[in-house]
């Protein structure tokens, strides 16, 4: 369905991009089913799992931010061809640490710091291809509405990838644990070579006329005026990924310990989470796209109140079925919450400084993804319900200050999509 979406809406170039964020989303979903396993196989602890992470979305806020300022010396299409070119290599790389790792060739500190480093040097590719993706997806829709569109068809497409990449996951892993990742590897490069040959005659620099409207953009809007308009919306992103990273680094290690499950098994019911979540998700997304019309602050309050129910069913679930289908209200929230805050931001800023917001995005992501693992980790030692606690109550709080402020301005938020 959401190619079906992308052959009505979207020209040649567009296309290929959401082909690239579909694959991206798949790699990146095979991997999250195996995080828990290997961090207990490599015998390393919850919080050192979390280390890893962050130390990844770390050289990831930095290189956005970088990317961002400096964006007028790359075209969007060559951003999204070197991160993934990137991505392939330092991925092998941190396999090729996981393997050495689980056949003991190397001592378990040893095998730590470099996963870190690996992971970080990744995490510096990681930010080209999203600021590439959504900076071309910002600035060639001038319209509020097509702009929506695509960014909601975009959200569709990298959530598609999360019912492929578990699914995969969980017929690969017959064939080891790492198996799934060296798969992707292969996965990552086949991309790379296809970018590189269709983007290879693209022009590094861009027009004097882009420049000239980036200049524009620095005087009118500075940073400070970015950040203040959009705010509300970047809090927003932030506590979703913080969500979405918490969830995924948690919940392996969750399933094993209240169910009482080998790291395998383990392995496949959070892959069936996966795929749960993905189908709700894709779901979700289209009908937005397609049939329901909302305003983001009720995209907002949906995503939050689904959010609250399934982290509450989660909480008391008695059985791994009940767990598996608090997912189900995961996907709807994601998929409510993801595309009320990217859609959010670009609205609040002008379209000369749609790039830069790219690149703001991004940082927060990051930001999620720096904050989450340490925090959710950490609090799992101590109680393996903490982290779901804590989430709950981040949920409440950022509902109730997003209410506020849309209260106190008085605005009617636009429509978010109408078809």
């Amino acid at each position: 369905m959401p190619f079906l979406l992308m052959n009505s809406m979207m020209n040649n170039h567009l296309k290929f991009l959401a082909l690239a964020a579909l694959i991206n989303g798949t790699c990146f979903s095979m991997i999250l089913p195996l995080l828990a396993p290997l961090t207990r196989q490599l015998h390393l602890s919850e919080f050192q799992g979390g280390v890893i992470v962050s130390a990844g979305a770390i050289c990831m806020a930095v290189a956005s931010i970088w990317v961002a300022k400096n964006k007028s010396n790359q075209s969007p299409e060559n951003l999204v061809n070197y991160g993934f070119m990137g991505m392939t290599i330092t991925w092998a790389l941190f396999t090729l640490i996981l393997a050495l790792g689980l056949e003991a060739f190397l001592p378990s500190v040893l095998i730590f710091i470099l996963l870190v480093l690996s992971r970080a040097s990744t995490g510096i590719f990681m930010a080209m291809p999203q600021i590439g993706l959504q900076s071309y997806v910002m600035t060639e829709s001038a319209e509020t509405t097509t702009r929506s569109k695509n960014m909601a068809l975009f959200g569709a497409m990298n959530s598609f990838g999360m019912i492929v990449g578990p699914l995969a996951t969980s017929l690969l892993l017959y064939g080891g644990l790492l198996f799934p990742m060296w798969f992707a590897v292969a996965l990552l490069a086949l991309v790379s070579l296809a970018l590189f040959m269709i983007f290879k005659k693209k022009s590094d620099i861009r027009s004097d006329a882009d420049k000239t409207s980036e200049q524009s953009s620095n005087t009118v809007l500075n940073q400070q005026n970015i950040i203040k308009q959009s705010l509300i919306w970047l809090a927003l992103g932030f506590s979703t990924y913080v969500a979405i990273v918490t969830l995924n680094m948690t919940a392996g290690f969750y399933i094993q310990d209240k169910f009482f499950l080998s790291s395998q098994q383990s392995a496949v019911y959070f892959s069936q989470c996966m795929v749960v979540v993905g189908i709700c998700l894709v779901v979700t997304q289209l009908l937005i796209v397609k049939v329901i019309k909302l305003q983001l602050h009720s995209l907002v309050l949906i995503g939050i109140l689904t959010m609250c129910f399934g982290l509450l069913l989660s909480l008391y679930a008695q059985s791994i079925v009940v767990f598996q289908a608090s997912y189900i209200f995961y996907g709807i929230s994601v998929a409510c919450l993801l595309p009320a805050f990217t859609t959010g931001a670009a609205q609040a800023v002008t379209q000369d400084s749609q790039v830069k917001m790219a690149g703001y995005c991004t940082a927060t992501q990051a930001f999620g993804l720096i904050f989450a693992p340490l925090v959710s980790t950490y609090l799992y030692q101590f109680d393996q319900n903490l982290p779901f606690y804590f989430l709950f109550a981040l949920m409440i709080l950022v509902g109730i200050c997003i209410g506020w402020v849309l209260v106190k301005k008085g605005e009617e938020v636009s429509s978010f999509v109408e078809d």
